[in-house]
């Protein structure tokens, strides 16, 4: 059957994500993915902190859209995040769709957008398994505000058994019956015919997908991973506290709790330095300083840092009031109008 050749230049790429109290790390999150030339979709729900405000401001100044979501009592939020995502008139737009959290960055070995990245020509496949790169703490402790990409860079091994999950990013949204944390899922079609194919990053092709039964699939093998030409970044700890912080919660997407000791130990790996993300240095930074210097931006960032300072402090019982960084906080705020 004939394959459609397209110009990647000509489709829309959408970067989906559900939040919740995410205000620190919003901004960067937002203009990295700009700056790969996505369009920026992002659902929140029951927030606590100043993130709605500040997601709206983005909003109203063209950098993203953001919708506001309910979760029905005993449902996972993330699963009512990627129906909101679903639903929206956007996803029906895109021709791509990448979903992913506030903490996984795409970094690009091979491309400085994601529209170089997928390159023009035949459509042969419907999605791309993008490997993750776990990194730990790197030996911090405690949070500051600053940029999550340059804070971070220790990390395991490349073969670490974390490092096996994906994220995806695929075609044609609307043919599945719904969105996932690694991949989409009930797709409304066969798969293994035509373009009903899945690839890692790489471009090889992924056999196991062809086969309804094998899903879901979270995890690829060692033989069908690759971290050559692409990777998510993951910053699956942040610091020591924001960690320690999680501890005893639900995840929302599991819906149990995974944060433990064990889990820590299996993520927070330093033998390794990966610095891939900083080659986007020289290109991130105009976009970030351009999303800063919006109006309203500035303190509103602010107060999310402030906010994020305040949920620490009460979780190790300390006045907030007497926080040098919630003090610095507030003061820029104040001094951002």
């Amino acid at each position: 059957m004939f394959l459609a050749s397209m110009r990647a230049a000509d489709e829309i790429f959408l970067v989906f994500a559900g939040m919740k109290d995410e205000g620190p790390f919003i901004v960067e999150w937002v203009a990295w993915y700009r700056m790969l030339g996505f369009k920026v979709l992002i659902a929140t729900n029951d927030c606590t902190d100043h993130s709605p405000e500040l997601l709206d401001t983005l909003e109203g100044h063209g950098w993203l859209t953001h919708v506001r979501h309910q979760v029905p009592p005993n449902k996972h939020p993330k699963l009512w995040a990627y129906r909101a995502g679903r639903r929206h008139a956007l996803s029906g737009q895109a021709d791509w769709v990448l979903v992913c959290d506030v903490d996984e960055f795409l970094v690009l070995h091979v491309a400085d957008t994601i529209q170089e990245f997928i390159g023009d020509g035949a459509r042969d496949f419907l999605g791309m398994a993008i490997n993750w790169r776990c990194f730990g703490t790197g030996g911090r402790t405690r949070y500051e505000d600053g940029l999550v990409h340059r804070q971070f860079r220790r990390c395991g091994p490349v073969d670490m058994t974390p490092n096996g999950s994906f994220k995806s990013l695929f075609r044609r949204p609307r043919a599945f019956n719904r969105w996932s944390d690694h991949t989409p899922l009930g797709l409304n079609d066969e798969w293994g015919l035509r373009d009903n194919h899945w690839v890692n990053s790489s471009g090889h092709r992924l056999d196991r997908f062809d086969d309804r039964t094998h899903h879901p699939i979270r995890h690829l093998l060692p033989d069908e991973r690759a971290h050559d030409a692409a990777q998510i970044n993951h910053y699956i700890l942040r610091t020591a506290d924001h960690f320690a912080m999680k501890k005893g919660t639900p995840s929302p997407s599991a819906g149990k709790d995974r944060y433990t000791d064990r889990f820590f130990a299996a993520h927070d790996r330093r033998g390794y330095i990966d610095e891939s993300a900083l080659r986007f240095a020289d290109r991130f930074a105009p976009v970030h300083a351009e999303a800063m210097a919006l109006p309203g931006v500035s303190r509103l960032h602010h107060l999310c840092c402030a906010d994020y300072v305040a949920r620490l402090c009460a979780h190790q019982g300390k006045a907030v009031e007497t926080d040098e960084r919630w003090v610095r906080h507030m003061a820029a705020a104040d001094a951002a109008g």
